[in-house]
């Protein structure tokens, strides 16, 4: 997705507004999918998932990827559908997949997959624990619900995610590739290994009007994801390593170039970060099961 140029100023600029938009992107499908993942959807959810926002998120990832590609266009389908119909549909579908009371078809969780028994709190689960409490963060409802539930995680990475877009807005290259590293050993040591087992047995639902498709799109987004973090990581190692040397701008006045440099799309991410606090601020019933909280809290 990146890759760091011989290097004139201009082409690094443009560099930095690439990855500049693929964070907030990023930050965006996470917040999302925690959402989606963690409560009961509601009309508002339904409207961020089939509004301009994701359909510009995916749209970014969905390059070079048909699944996502497939994704979005499943999403803007459901455009065609009665709001009030699809809802009813979709609040069902989503009791049936990750509350009960029958037995569930996939588990939300990581460990099952991980250890191949149904039993929640296994080492797996601790070791996303530790993770969290690196953070200062634990779940909201720590001992009463998996550490290792997908919305948990999801809710995890898009902190990282906005510590990422973070550092770099104020031109940290050094921080920006630490976060990105981390959040690539954290996608590929729990969440890669088991999603598309756990969207294969999503399958198995009796009904297919949301939840299937986007457990089976967030799969794909994490495995087109994984490949960036690391991607961008190196790339900001790279800068931040030429910087340092001197043969370059400063980090700061750098971001700034590239801001200047594409003004519009500038104010494309800001706009996506708006949205992303708007969804963050969203309530669902049931949300609160699957939130994280700082550990004094």
């Amino acid at each position: 997705m990146v890759a760091i140029t011989g290097a004139s100023t201009p082409e690094r600029t443009a560099e930095v507004m690439d990855v500049a938009s693929l964070l907030a992107c990023r930050e965006y499908l996470y917040t999302l999918f925690h959402k989606l993942f963690g409560g009961v959807p509601s009309c508002e959810l339904l409207e961020a998932l089939t509004g301009d926002a994701t359909e510009a998120a995916l749209g970014a990832y969905a390059e070079g990827s048909e699944a996502l590609a497939s994704a979005a266009g499943f999403l803007a389908s459901l455009h065609d559908r009665a709001s009030g119909e699809l809802l009813d549909a979709a609040c069902d579908e989503y009791t049936r997949l990750f509350i009960g009371p029958a037995e569930l078809v996939a588990y939300p969780w990581e460990s099952p997959y991980v250890s191949k028994q149904a039993s929640v709190c296994q080492e797996s689960t601790l070791a996303v624990r530790r993770a969290y409490e690196a953070h200062g963060l634990q779940p909201r409802k720590l001992l009463r619900v998996p550490d290792d539930h997908v919305s948990l995680m999801c809710a995890f990475l898009s902190r990282l995610a906005g510590e990422a877009r973070e550092a770099l807005s104020v031109g940290d290259l050094a921080a920006l590739a630490a976060v990105q590293r981390e959040q690539e050993s954290f996608v590929r040591g729990h969440l890669l290994g088991w999603l598309s087992e756990y969207a294969r047995f999503a399958r198995r639902s009796k009904t297919a009007v949301l939840y299937p498709q986007m457990i089976e799109a967030f799969a794909d987004f994490v495995a087109v994801d994984a490949t960036f973090l690391g991607e961008s990581a190196f790339w900001a190692e790279g800068l931040a390593g030429v910087g340092a040397s001197g043969e370059d701008v400063a980090e700061r006045a750098l971001v700034d170039a590239a801001r200047a440099y594409d003004a519009e799309e500038s104010a494309a991410c800001e706009q996506l970060v708006a949205e992303t606090r708007k969804l963050a601020a969203l309530r669902l019933r049931g949300i609160e099961d699957n939130e994280l909280v700082s550990v004094a809290a």
